[in-house]
């Protein structure tokens, strides 16, 4: 019985190893245009970016501690993530073209993932991250929520400081460099 599931297992690992993908498991890039979000936040008002310290601040002063899922718990782990988080309810994305430079990059994001041209993808505003110096958030692997969708679409402000994203999934490995302060950019798996 053993050797045959390890069989079944090996035979199933040789068919899916040579199947090929139009796509990535991972993608980013430069927000065309100098597009601004608007953003403003619930106590402070309309935000400058690349972001100034003064408002990272008083943005810091609003925010909770962002949690992560840990099995079926949700919990705060500064050795984890140390990263600040606003709900959708705490901020509003004001400027009006806002929401069709998210639509172009929705498509642009389905197009270079591989996505399936007659499936219609959509973005949704899930909550605003800010990572100020010293935050992170340790390797994990994130859990599936829905099936269908683009897990994450990060969208990164224009910032002074050095970041850079590490992805990796199935063996693979990506490293995307988003820190500059001259443009906004994406990053989505």
């Amino acid at each position: 019985m053993t050797q045959t599931i390890h069989n079944i297992c090996a035979a199933l690992e040789e068919s899916l190893s040579s199947l090929t993908t139009i796509g990535s498991f991972a993608t980013a890039g430069k927000v065309p245009g100098d597009v601004s979000t608007g953003l403003s936040i619930d106590g402070i008002g309309r935000i400058a970016f690349p972001l100034i310290e003064h408002q990272a601040k008083q943005i810091v002063d609003v925010c909770h501690q962002a949690p992560f899922g840990k099995g079926s718990e949700t919990v705060i782990d500064e050795s984890v993530r140390k990263t600040w988080e606003l709900n959708p309810n705490q901020f509003n994305l004001v400027n009006p073209t806002w929401n069709s430079t998210v639509t172009e990059l929705v498509d642009t994001v389905s197009i270079e993932l591989g996505c399936d041209p007659d499936v219609s993808v959509e973005a949704h505003l899930h909550k605003l991250l800010l990572y100020v110096d010293g935050a992170h958030f340790q390797p994990h692997q994130d859990t599936e929520e829905k099936m269908a969708c683009l897990r994450h679409f990060l969208f990164v402000c224009r910032r002074s400081m050095k970041a850079v994203v590490l992805l990796h999934y199935i063996g693979k490995g990506k490293v995307f460099d988003i820190g500059s302060s001259f443009h906004h950019t994406y990053v989505s798996w």
